[in-house]
């Protein structure tokens, strides 16, 4: 931690760029566009566009890791079980 003005405590693990809120509105606002377009549900839309290991392999070779430590995919469904996300969408 780093401490400012008055000792407030400034994080220093997360930083975001100039144009990083921005951008990450644009993509998920083409993400709603596509799954409207396709008369889809938008978290399967998002869900299909979260990176595997095979597409860091194909996008960041060298930099990927290794399979075992990669796991938004898993986290993401994991989440969608616990929540019972599923059955609370049909449910609305």
């Amino acid at each position: 931690m780093q401490y400012l003005n008055y000792g407030v405590a400034v994080s220093t693990t997360i930083k975001l760029t100039p144009g990083e809120v921005q951008a990450t509105f644009i993509a998920e606002a083409v993400i709603e566009h596509v799954a409207a377009t396709l008369s889809l549900d938008v978290d399967s839309v998002r869900s299909k566009n979260l990176h595997n290991f095979n597409s860091l392999v194909f996008f960041f070779e060298g930099s990927a890791g290794e399979p075992v430590e990669y796991t938004l995919a898993s986290i993401w469904n994991k989440l969608a079980i616990s929540s019972s996300f599923k059955e609370r969408t049909e449910k609305v």
